[in-house]
């Protein structure tokens, strides 16, 4: 029996009426396109919590991955769709607390003590990638964590030499660093500005303390806001997270929110709906929404998207609004193009060619790998090219817009031959839009965002999918949606990475 995760998808619901159920079959269903829009119209039952922009990725981690490579060669053995550009993630575990909504590998408290030995590891591990990446140019660097402005500016100072020196930037790369409140004075913003940072992701949440504290999180508003108007008068280009969905939570919490944001010049916007979904712990097979506030959650979202819309946001993301020329997101958006992403420190993730990656994520497994001079990988995926091709698709369907000329060209590949019948089934639901050569998810299509890119994976992944326990497979929404609609290819998936 193969090995399976139980962290795929946990969040979404799968209203099932007995009228749809299905015996399970020995394979997938041949393709019906006369059946096809009517089965997608059964089976597309699945609430989410609310724009659940976590966890999501393609290819689902639903088996055993392998174990790390030998070498940095073996890393990057196979050829790149973007060819001598990569980005750099850099992972920072350290916090003032834990957060109860967070799920990333962090050290709270007292883990700040071991920073320096830390920032020591992370420029030895830099020092692995700089001589296999002579000659590519470094488009973006994100440090995320965790906090990395619980750092000291001395060991900022330290991090950001170290990474300049061994990655290749071009004129204009994208550097962001995320803080939270308490974290900022002044004279790191500007030291932050002078080290190279371009771009700053603060976490904030709410302005509401009392709603903090049931996070965990305890801080000053009046700090945070003085924070924030100092970044957005150094750096300028700064985002700010937000959080909507707590219990208790007054009706105007997150429109006041928002409006003071935006009065104070913040020019990107994320809004994240609070996770109360996270556990399988307890919950029932199938049946009515686990969470309460789920229609309300709905409301909150779109008033808040009315709001920003009035204000001059645009959409860059489904949850991520920015003021046009105010604002940068291209590191995250550059990763849905499969663009190699080089990982740097603990439980940190990232994609060289046909090959995404995880570091470790304890600091002993971490630490030891380096000293051993190895790369600290724990797992690796190997991709056909197939699978590279529908890791894009189905990501940017996902979280932006699919270009099926721009795939066409990197792949040699037609969407509309390979997946017609979907594309057709999907635009006749209303689930999916066609503007000019872009292919994006309708309002309507939100509900079911969780579900829908994945059926765009080879019929030969979702033939796999059968491999899995049947009691897996029916408490789980997404594999069960892909095993029982059947094949949704129209045609072979032929990649020709030559037409790059």
């Amino acid at each position: 029996m193969k090995h399976y995760s139980v962290s795929f998808n946990k969040k979404s619901r799968l209203i099932k009426h007995p009228e749809t159920v299905q015996p399970r079959a020995e394979g997938l269903h041949p393709l019906q396109p006369e059946h096809l829009q009517a089965r997608l119209n059964d089976l597309l039952q699945i609430q989410n919590d609310f724009f659940p922009c976590f966890d999501w990725t393609f290819p689902p981690p639903l088996f055993a991955q392998s174990s790390g490579p030998r070498s940095i060669a073996e890393l990057f053995a196979q050829p790149s769709v973007i060819p001598n550009r990569y980005s750099v993630y850099l992972h920072i575990p350290f916090c003032k607390t834990l957060c109860s909504f967070c799920y990333y590998t962090v050290l709270p408290g007292r883990g700040i003590e071991q920073s320096a030995t830390y920032v020591d590891y992370l420029l030895r591990e830099m020092a692995m990638y700089h001589a296999p990446l002579t000659g590519q140019r470094c488009e973006s660097i994100y440090l995320g964590g965790g906090t990395p402005t619980t750092l000291d500016n001395e060991h900022l100072a330290r991090l950001f030499d170290g990474l300049h020196r061994h990655f290749n930037l071009t004129d204009d790369a994208e550097i962001t660093i995320e803080a939270a409140p308490g974290t900022l004075p002044r004279d790191k913003i500007e030291l932050l500005k002078k080290l190279g940072v371009t771009r700053l992701s603060y976490g904030i949440q709410t302005l509401d303390e009392k709603m903090l504290a049931t996070m965990n999180r305890y801080y000053s508003v009046d700090e945070a806001l003085r924070e924030l108007r100092d970044a957005v008068e150094i750096i300028g280009n700064v985002n700010v997270d937000t959080m909507y969905g707590f219990e208790n939570e007054p009706e105007d919490a997150l429109q006041n929110t928002l409006q003071k944001f935006t009065a104070l010049g913040v020019p990107c916007l994320s809004i994240y709906s609070l996770d109360k979904q996270r556990s399988v712990k307890g919950k029932e097979d199938f049946g009515p929404p686990k969470d309460e506030m789920y229609l309300r959650k709905i409301a909150l979202f779109q008033h808040a998207k009315e709001l920003l819309a009035a204000a001059g946001f645009e959409p860059v993301l489904q949850n991520i609004f920015a003021r046009p020329g105010a604002a940068s997101y291209r590191h995250q958006v550059r990763r849905w193009d499969n663009l190699p992403q080089v990982a740097l420190g603990v439980g940190s993730m990232g994609y060289a060619p046909r090959r995404p990656y995880q570091n470790y994520s304890t600091l002993k497994f971490y630490y030891e790998h380096i000293d051993a001079g190895q790369l600290p990988i724990m797992t690796m995926d190997c991709l056909s090219p197939e699978m590279e091709l529908a890791r894009e698709v189905t990501s940017q369907l996902r979280f932006t817009k699919v270009n099926t000329d721009v795939i066409r060209e990197k792949y040699g590949v037609a969407l509309d031959e390979v997946f017609g019948d979907l594309i057709e089934s999907l635009l006749a639901l209303g689930y999916l839009e066609r503007i000019g050569p872009h292919l994006r998810l309708t309002e309507r299509a939100s509900y079911y965002n969780n579900v829908i890119p994945m059926l765009f994976a080879p019929d030969s992944f979702k033939e796999s999918l059968l491999s899995l326990p049947e009691e897996y497979l029916e408490k789980f929404p997404v594999p069960y949606v892909m095993t029982q609609v059947g094949c949704t290819q129209s045609g072979p998936i032929e990649v020709n990475l030559g037409t790059a």
